[in-house]
């Protein structure tokens, strides 16, 4: 696969590792994981922007909205993977944000995640970017 760079803010460390674990079983290595806010923006800050950022917009304190809204305004990330249960009205306000600021979103995933639909998302991605309009 394509080498890529994820972000990946997720306070449950199980879950964390699952996922981290799931990027390399597909063959992406560069993953950078965080458990928390700040340091999901300390990782952005030393690695710089990645390509894909998954996390979810609904965690407790905040910090995935707070997240997506430094991802978008700093143009942080190229695509963005929700994770969990969005309520109607955040992904409304989420919607509005990525346009605005032209960060894709690739789709969103419960959790537990399902590697086949993730590497689907991930295909896709990687599709879009072949397109020689980059659409």
């Amino acid at each position: 696969m394509r080498s890529l760079k994820v972000l990946i803010l997720e306070h449950n460390p199980f879950q964390l590792m699952a996922l981290h674990q799931m990027f390399n079983a597909v063959g992406i290595y560069n993953v950078l994981t965080a458990p928390s806010l700040a340091s999901a923006v300390c990782s952005l800050g030393h690695c710089g922007a990645v390509d894909i950022a998954i996390c979810n917009p609904q965690l407790k304190g905040g910090d995935g909205i707070a997240l997506i809204q430094h991802l978008a305004i700093g143009q942080q990330s190229r695509a963005l993977i929700l994770l969990g249960a969005v309520a109607p009205s955040v992904l409304d306000d989420l919607e509005t944000l990525l346009h605005a600021h032209e960060l894709k979103l690739l789709g969103r995933l419960q959790t537990p995640v399902s590697a086949v639909l993730m590497r689907g998302l991930l295909d896709n991605y990687l599709n879009a970017l072949q397109q020689p309009d980059g659409a």
